[in-house]
């Protein structure tokens, strides 16, 4: 394949994938789960394949604008969940965000951390929450403007904040967050790592204590991670420039220092770095993470969204890394200059709903006399892409051919995720573990797959069961011209209800 950075690290990846250790040659056990092609894993040998960025469609609409007083200067890290744990609520999207007013610019004061809700992700709104006095009225929607004791300098704002819900925590602390806070009694500067917890998402506590020692500026991002067991941390840390680390840990009051993950290298243009994480373990097929960091390149002095992806949440790679995933605005646009992705996504049947925030101001012109031009103005923003179609394997004018390493599988009904254009086809062949064709389940054999669709079954001659090869060692030759293809899945049934 055209495409370098992964292929040293598949030994590792399967191991991940299946749970044990293991050698190139052993099946990958991807039983009836989902199957994202997102990097080298699935291309044991290809020809004329290269893996391909599919951005999303930026809608247009602006999801949220500055319009209070204290959001008078800006707006700016922000994150969005899709909430349906809270049975007794009539908003299923919530969203917590960062504003500056002019009043308290540049000090620790002048943050407020506030709070919008949607009933469809569209339509927003700062409810009155009555929370907090702002100017001697409580008739807003912010959450707190500092946070913690005032015992030895506590007390401060939290920025670049991440919040997550945590499935493995106790109810009074449902929702919790990491950014940037300020404890005293420490060595100068004092700004650490912050924890916070919440019972309902609105009324916040910080932790007394650091939960990392260390500070880098940008979001944090932070979750609890079901396939590792772990609360897990990222942030910027110390490289090539700006870079990006991780941390671990039991417990979410302490983690280690990060350890550097990702930085920009050779085949980044130059004088660039990455300026934040907005990490994500993937809700909707196993062992995906995805990273959409901004790409700061210091001459022009812009920010766009690139995508990084991972099996495990600890080894990253970039492909197709020239192509932006959310890229800048043409000029005079309102997203020319600095483009930061929200934290979180949220599905809407199968397409997928992300945010992120545009100015058409570069990183050095964010300064208080340009920040409050009302063309300078930063908005969030909708994008919206397709379940489970980040990356897609293309082939090339000629088409191209793949074969997968040895699998094993349980199901019925293979089926694709796969959208080919008009003149092209894909057809799917089975192979034993030595890489020959069987019987009647061979390319020759498969009836061409055209059109677009989030799931078609694979079907041949014969028919579509594919259960006689469940749990033996299968390889899958993929070949086709004119398609992107994104992934596969072995069901236990045709979800129209037909037999396989």
């Amino acid at each position: 394949m055209k495409y370098k950075k992964h292929t040293t690290a598949i030994v590792t990846m399967l191991s991940v994938i299946a749970g044990v250790h293991l050698h190139a040659q052993e099946p990958i056990n991807v039983g009836s789960d989902k199957q994202l092609f997102l990097d080298d894993l699935f291309f044991a040998t290809s020809k004329d394949v290269t893996l391909k960025i599919q951005p999303p469609r930026k809608t247009g609409e602006v999801i949220l604008r500055r319009e209070h007083r204290w959001e008078s200067a800006t707006l700016n890290w922000f994150n969005v969940v899709q909430d349906e744990g809270r049975i007794d609520a009539i908003a299923k999207y919530r969203m917590w965000y960062e504003a500056y007013d002019v009043d308290g610019w540049p000090t620790a004061d002048d943050t407020s951390f506030c709070y919008a809700e949607s009933r469809n992700g569209i339509q927003w709104t700062k409810p009155e929450l009555g929370l907090f006095t702002y100017n001697g009225n409580k008739r807003n929607n912010i959450l707190f403007r500092q946070i913690g004791s005032q015992h030895h300098g506590n007390r401060s704002r939290v920025h670049g904040t991440g919040v997550f819900i945590d499935a493995n925590g106790p109810s009074d602390r449902r929702y919790k967050a990491v950014g940037q806070g300020i404890f005293g009694g420490r060595e100068k500067p004092p700004h650490r790592i912050a924890g916070m917890y919440s019972a309902d998402g609105l009324k916040w506590s910080r932790l007394s204590q650091p939960i990392c020692d260390v500070f880098a500026d940008s979001q944090y991002s932070g979750f609890w991670d079901s396939s590792r067991g772990k609360y897990v941390l990222y942030g910027r840390v110390g490289g090539r420039g700006r870079s990006l680390g991780r941390s671990e840990s039991d417990q979410f009051a302490h983690f280690d220092g990060l350890k550097l993950i990702m930085e920009a290298d050779e085949e980044d243009p130059p004088q660039s770095d990455l300026y934040n994480s907005a990490v994500v373990k993937y809700p909707y097929a196993p062992n995906v993470y995805l990273m959409f960091p901004s790409l700061y390149q210091h001459n022009p002095d812009t920010l766009d969204i690139r995508l990084a992806v991972s099996r495990d949440g600890v080894r990253w790679s970039r492909p197709d890394r020239q192509t932006p995933f959310i890229a800048l605005g043409k000029r005079n646009e309102f997203d020319t200059g600095s483009l930061y992705m929200g934290q979180g996504m949220i599905r809407v049947k199968d397409e997928l709903w992300l945010y992120y925030s545009a100015s058409p101001l570069r990183h050095n012109g964010a300064e208080l006399e340009t920040l409050t031009k009302p063309q300078n103005g930063r908005t969030y923003r909708r994008a919206v892409t397709q379940l489970d179609r980040f990356v897609a394997a293309v082939p090339g004018p000629e088409g191209g051919f793949f074969v997968t390493p040895p699998l094993r599988f349980s199901g019925h009904t293979l089926k694709l995720n796969v959208n080919v254009q008009d003149g092209g086809s894909v057809r799917i062949g089975l192979l034993n573990k030595d890489g020959q064709p069987l019987p009647g389940r061979s390319v020759d054999d498969c009836l061409p797959i055209i059109g677009d669709s989030l799931s078609v079954p694979v079907e041949w001659r014969s028919g579509r069961d594919v259960s006689l090869r469940g749990n033996k060692s299968t390889r899958i030759r993929v070949e086709a011209t004119g398609a992107e293809l994104f992934g596969f899945q072995f069901v236990d049934s045709d979800p129209n209800g037909r037999q396989p």
